[in-house]
């Protein structure tokens, strides 16, 4: 095996201990404030679109609109997203954040970065930076192949 080859398992390795652990404190977060972590990512993409249809939603998450329908009918019920009518096509409701979900969603997330923080802890601010820029870095060729 080359050298790089072994680099890049041994950074494969480090993913997967690095989400196993994300993966877990966001299970366990989310049952303490009553959300799973697939609401959460819904409520996240609500949130950064602002308004969203479902056919959008289903779209972006490789499901079935019916699907979607049901997941975000649990949202609705407990107070996390509102929908908005459209006049002129009553199937076409838009999905959006209520006060509730914002607030939720800012907790949440302070909650994550605290957490975050923790595993960041062995590096220094210096280190941190250099990360984030090899981070940006493989993000960027990522989205470059992609378009």
């Amino acid at each position: 095996m080359t050298k790089r080859k072994q680099l890049i398992e041994e950074i494969m390795h480090g993913f997967h201990a690095i989400h196993s652990r994300i993966k877990a404190r966001a299970a366990h977060l989310g049952h303490q404030n009553g959300i799973t972590h697939s609401q959460w990512f819904v409520l996240t993409l609500i949130g950064h679109t602002k308004k969203i249809r479902i056919k959008d939603l289903s779209e972006m998450l490789g499901m079935s609109s019916s699907a979607v329908t049901q997941f975000v009918d649990g949202l609705v019920q407990s107070g996390y997203v509102t929908r908005q009518e459209d006049s002129k096509d009553r199937r076409s409701a838009q999905l959006k954040l209520s006060p509730k979900g914002k607030k939720h969603i800012a907790t949440m997330k302070e909650t994550r970065i605290t957490e975050m923080a923790g595993l960041f802890d062995a590096l220094t601010n210096s280190e941190l930076e250099e990360f984030l820029r090899l981070h940006k870095k493989i993000t960027s060729s990522i989205m470059n192949k992609n378009s």
